[in-house]
């Protein structure tokens, strides 16, 4: 996400990575054109939000599918955690980007610009950079796993069991938080009053201000540790799946287990996730770049990234989004495990209506006896 850049000047973030923080209690974008605002609410208020609402849901229903398989491996697992991930990055979308657009296109929950976004952004938007690393490290190791299950698969054994798959789950998640323990400490609240009420205003602690800091930290080891790093790590290991799992392919169906389809199968899913993550997470790539080379009046209403680059949030959004489609459109035993939920589902609230009506009619059967007795 190119948070860290459109933090600067502007109320909107991006999920990149070179800003500091001129939060006042009032949006820049309130001054900006309509036709600015409405685009705003339209792509992250609605669309956004909508994306939210159904990754919400998606995930859910992901977590417990895997929860619910019998056969338990590493590659479900990781599934599994990549779900939570991505719905807590999703919880923070909410309201990073998808309120204050609310609040400037229909001036509802004014009180939210003056003193609640200021909370957002001290407060979550750290959280959303962590949310936003332990995704996509987490898919690189998803996409490793695979990797070594089909391409390396006397190594298997030993590296591709769900203790292991938790072990290293647990080091990309230490890593997620030490790389983001500066985004928890780099601002600080002011709160004051006018008579409007009170005001919340995030300002950034001096090591922000450090021009070392913010070149290395804020610009390099983000384009490299967030985005071309993982991107390249993850090309290099589609292409050596997609090629291993053509040579697989060439066997006849008949030869191969019901357990070597099953991972066949799962390989093929992380191959489309994969190619979903990058195309999703490319732009981003690109945002982070054309900050640095485009001139101020580019970012604001009306210049070329203020609207390329909330597409590019939209897709990072829709990256955390769309996981459950994918499993479920290309993973057999994902879509099977699932209808066999809602189906049990469906049967004992069946049941349990059936049961009720029984007990309807036996007690009103009682009491036409007892009556007709009297």
């Amino acid at each position: 996400m190119d948070f860290y850049n459109s933090t600067r000047n502007s109320s909107s973030f991006d999920f990149s990575a070179n800003n500091s923080l001129t939060w006042t209690g009032k949006s820049t974008v309130s001054s900006a054109t309509r036709g600015c605002r409405l685009y705003s609410f339209i792509i992250y208020t609605i669309i956004g939000g909508l994306l939210c609402l159904f990754g919400f849901f998606g995930n859910t229903f992901t977590f417990f599918v895997f929860l619910r398989d019998s056969k338990k491996t590493s590659a479900t697992f990781l599934f599994q955690a990549l779900s939570i991930i991505d719905t807590l990055l999703l919880a923070t979308v909410v309201p990073v980007y998808s309120l204050l657009p609310l609040v400037e296109h229909t001036g509802l929950y004014a009180d939210y610009e003056r003193f609640g976004y200021g909370l957002v952004l001290v407060y979550v938007l750290p959280c959303a950079f962590l949310a936003q690393t332990a995704t996509i490290w987490l898919t690189v190791l998803v996409a490793v796993n695979r990797y070594i299950a089909v391409c390396l698969p006397y190594k298997a054994a030993r590296l591709c069991t769900v203790s292991q798959a938790k072990k290293q789950l647990s080091i990309v998640l230490l890593v997620a938080v030490l790389y983001n323990i500066p985004k928890f400490v780099e601002a600080r609240l002011d709160f004051s009053a006018d008579d409007r009420g009170a005001l919340a205003v995030p300002q950034y602690r001096a090591i922000v201000n450090n021009k070392l800091y913010f070149i290395i930290y804020g610009n390099f080891m983000y384009t490299i540790f967030l985005m071309a790093l993982p991107l390249l790590c993850l090309t290099i290991l589609n292409i050596r799946l997609i090629r291993a799992l053509a040579q697989l392919k060439e066997k006849r169906a008949q030869m191969l287990n019901l357990r070597q389809q099953q991972d066949n199968n799962i390989t093929f899913v992380l191959i489309i996730v994969v190619i979903v993550f990058t195309v999703c997470q490319t732009p981003a790539l690109a945002n982070q770049i054309l900050w640095s080379a485009l001139d101020r009046p580019s970012r604001a209403c009306g210049g070329f990234q203020f609207y390329f680059s909330r597409i590019s949030n939209l897709l990072v959004i829709l990256n955390s989004a769309v996981n459950f489609l994918i499993y479920f459109i290309f993973n057999t035993r994902f879509r099977q495990i699932l209808m066999h939920m809602v189906c049990r589902t469906m049967a004992l609230q069946r049941l349990r209506m059936m049961r009720s009506t029984a007990v309807d009619q036996f007690a009103e059967a009682e009491s036409v006896a007892k009556t007709t007795t009297l």
